[in-house]
């Protein structure tokens, strides 16, 4: 399972460029995953109720509650209901990345994984059966590489910008002993 056991605290060395972690809490792991969740769940509801009104799916009544867990409507590109869910689910991975690099710092790769597992099995138990269409997976693989690599990235720009901007003991030093 992808659960962080090492990752970088604040204020430790980061002298390898984030390469090597440090062991962390498992307090603090579970902390930032449930973070992430309550993130994941909270953008998602959010999206899809947006994209439900967008679309014009009906009142606030007729609002489905299952949308984020829902795999079983039909591919059809015609279908509002299904681009409906299709834009909830890639905005969801689009707006958490931004959340999931500011909540943890490091290893998003490690959370995006976690939290698209719990997804899959949260999934899996609320529509009482496994995802066996290829577009549900498709739209969950491009969600969760985008979150990966954008993730990854942007924490890299983040970990080059702040060791240029330190400055260390022995750069101060002049040539003259």
């Amino acid at each position: 399972m992808g659960l962080i056991l090492y990752e970088i605290e604040d204020g430790e060395d980061d002298t390898d460029g984030g390469k090597c972690c440090n062991k962390v809490p498992i307090e603090t792991i579970c902390a930032n995953l449930l973070k992430c969740l309550v993130v994941f769940y909270g953008v998602f509801y959010i999206a899809a109720s947006i994209c439900h009104g967008a679309f014009r799916l009906g009142t606030l009544q007729a609002f489905d509650p299952k949308i984020p867990f829902d795999f079983v409507e039909p591919f059809s590109w015609q279908s509002s209901r299904y681009l409906a869910r299709l834009i909830s689910m890639e905005s969801t991975y689009f707006v958490c990345t931004w959340a999931f690099v500011a909540i943890v710092q490091h290893c998003v790769w490690d959370y995006a994984i976690t939290v698209t597992l719990v997804h899959v099995s949260i999934c899996c138990a609320v529509m009482q059966g496994f995802p066996l269409t290829w577009q549900w997976w498709v739209t969950l693989g491009c969600g969760v590489l985008f979150m990966i690599v954008v993730g990854e990235i942007v924490l890299c720009c983040i970990r080059c910008k702040s060791q240029t901007a330190r400055v260390t003991p022995n750069s101060r030093r002049s040539g003259v002993t």
